[in-house]
């Protein structure tokens, strides 16, 4: 579990813990307690939701990357394959050529 991830169930859990105080000792009525909820559940929904897109967003942001630089390793590779096979074609062919 990363720092965001603790930091976003504490301020739910802190979040949840204050609400729920405020509703105890508040002296209001069933109606605006309710309205109440609602709104603070709202709330807790956007920023749930702004803090999942933003993890989207850093999450496409390092798949490109690493997309990235896999596509420059396999380049690397190819290139240093085809040196070696062009390394190794030679000897061969001065070997076959040393014996003809």
């Amino acid at each position: 579990m990363n720092k965001n991830q603790k930091f976003l169930i504490g301020s739910v859990g802190a979040l949840l813990t204050g609400i729920a105080i405020g509703l105890l000792v508040a002296p209001k009525s069933g109606k605006e307690s309710r309205k109440l909820i609602k709104n603070k559940a709202n709330d807790l929904g956007d920023s749930a939701k702004g803090q999942y897109d933003k993890s989207l967003e850093e999450l496409t942001i390092l798949a490109e990357k690493l997309k990235e630089g896999f596509v420059k390793n396999i380049n690397t590779v190819k290139e240093k394959a085809g040196t070696v096979a062009e390394t190794v074609n030679d000897k061969v062919r001065g070997v076959v050529n040393n014996n003809a």
